[in-house]
């Protein structure tokens, strides 16, 4: 086994700290979320999503959900009977033995509006990735689109959370996962309080790398887990700042997190599996010090936003960072 292949394992116990603090940002996501009930029926709630203001039905019990970090979320709020279908294509690992429970309703980027049609829900949960069909699929059910702010990560999450907790009068769980992640995160930021090593992620795709820093798809890594991103100015962009073997070494990482985007989408990629062995990488001092960390691709590059994901992506860099 090559030095940087550091094996990601699982987490014995959940990381513990003082709840207060994360009380209060369980409490801030809680004041942030709009919600009013309609007190004539109270079968319908209103909510903000990433459009505006939706009424939905109230705690439903036939939803379509298009989103992995969404799913998880209803699974862990213990509503998982309520969802009827999903995309059952290439469910992350944590999610795959779940997915013969699901009506298969498109893809995480294109819905099956037939399939939709057919399952006639209640509801249906997309996130941005789906924004451009939510017209189209409100013809069938309202419809939620719940986004993730990657200038604002974690605080997005928390929102979402509550509002997915509000929609399914799971308001109490739903604080309750956000008081535990907190803890969680500040357990690790406990530890990265400490050091000063500067960290890069390093997405890999069909023999390329792009690299991502701060306010970007996996800012999580730096701006709510604390570690120090790396001196040179990345761009922020979905699909990360292209970087070859020279510009990675002038760059110079001390952690060095790796996602394979091929492997995410379920294709084996030796390209992949040779970028990181080249002379290049190996001057560089993630390597020198063991800490190049691979990270579970299709957890991080398909779902995340999610109860179960978000402590799922916390484990991973707690244990791999060790």
């Amino acid at each position: 086994m090559k030095k940087w292949q550091k094996t990601i394992i699982s987490l014995a116990s959940i990381f513990t700290l003082a709840a207060c603090g994360a009380r209060e940002g369980a409490a801030d996501a809680a004041d942030s979320t709009t919600v009013t009930s309609n007190a004539e029926t109270e079968t319908t709630v209103t909510i903000e999503d990433a459009r505006g203001s939706v009424e939905v039905p109230k705690d439903p019990e036939n939803v379509a959900v298009l989103d992995f970090g969404h799913l998880d979320t209803l699974i862990a709020l213990g509503k998982q009977d309520a969802v009827t279908g999903t995309a059952t294509g290439n469910m992350p690992a944590y999610l795959a033995d779940k997915a013969d429970q699901f009506e298969n309703v498109g893809t995480l980027k294109e819905p099956n509006v037939e399939a939709l049609a057919n399952l006639a829900p209640e509801l249906i949960i997309i996130s941005n990735r789906l924004l451009d069909f939510a017209e189209q699929l409100e013809e069938i059910a309202p419809v939620v689109v719940l986004s993730v702010d990657y200038t604002d990560y974690w605080g997005s999450v928390q929102k979402n959370i509550t509002t997915l907790g509000v929609i399914f009068d799971e308001e109490e769980a739903a604080e309750e996962a956000i008081v535990t992640l907190n803890e969680e995160i500040e357990s690790v930021k406990a530890k990265t309080a400490g050091i000063s090593e500067k960290t890069l992620t390093l997405l890999l795709n069909d023999g390329s790398m792009s690299a991502f820093s701060t306010g970007s798809r996996f800012g999580f890594i730096y701006e709510t887990l604390g570690f120090t991103p790396v001196d040179a100015a990345i761009e922020d962009s979905t699909h990360g700042q292209s970087v070859g073997y020279e510009g990675l070494l002038e760059i110079n990482p001390q952690i060095l997190f790796v996602i394979d985007r091929t492997a995410a989408l379920g294709t084996a990629s030796d390209e992949n599996a040779a970028l990181l062995e080249n002379d290049f990488v190996y001057q560089t001092d993630a390597y020198k010090n063991n800490k190049i960390i691979n990270l579970s691709s299709d957890l991080w590059y398909l779902s995340g936003g999610g109860i179960e994901s978000i402590h799922l992506m916390i484990e991973e860099i707690a244990v791999g960072y060790q």
